[in-house]
């Protein structure tokens, strides 16, 4: 049993040597985690930056059809006002034309 005692004391003084063997390893490991995680960072802000550069072309395009939408709405208010005043000359020129039949109607009565 001495023996045995003797070998136990010996092989905890060998690991004892190197106190750190446990905490080697798992800095290692850490060290590898963070290397995996800092590719995988990497790839997402490459990813952030076109997915911001995408939003920035979209936004550019949605403010030029802004932009365009609002010539076509000027546009139409434009020719609404032309169509109501070409409403108002037909009503004119068929008040005219109208005049015109009860005068021709009116000379072919009395003449």
């Amino acid at each position: 049993m001495r023996v045995e005692l003797v070998n136990l004391i010996v092989y905890w003084m060998l690991l004892m040597k190197d106190k750190t063997h446990l905490f080697k390893w798992t800095d290692k490991s850490v060290v590898e985690e963070i290397e995996d995680f800092q590719d995988l960072f990497d790839m997402l802000l490459v990813d952030n930056s076109e997915f911001q550069k995408s939003v920035r072309a979209g936004e550019a395009m949605m403010t030029r059809h802004e932009s365009r939408i609002q010539e076509m709405e000027d546009a139409m208010c434009h020719y609404e006002e032309k169509t109501s005043e070409c409403i108002r000359e037909l009503r004119g020129i068929k008040a005219l034309f109208v005049c015109c039949l009860v005068m021709v109607f009116l000379y072919h009565i009395y003449a």
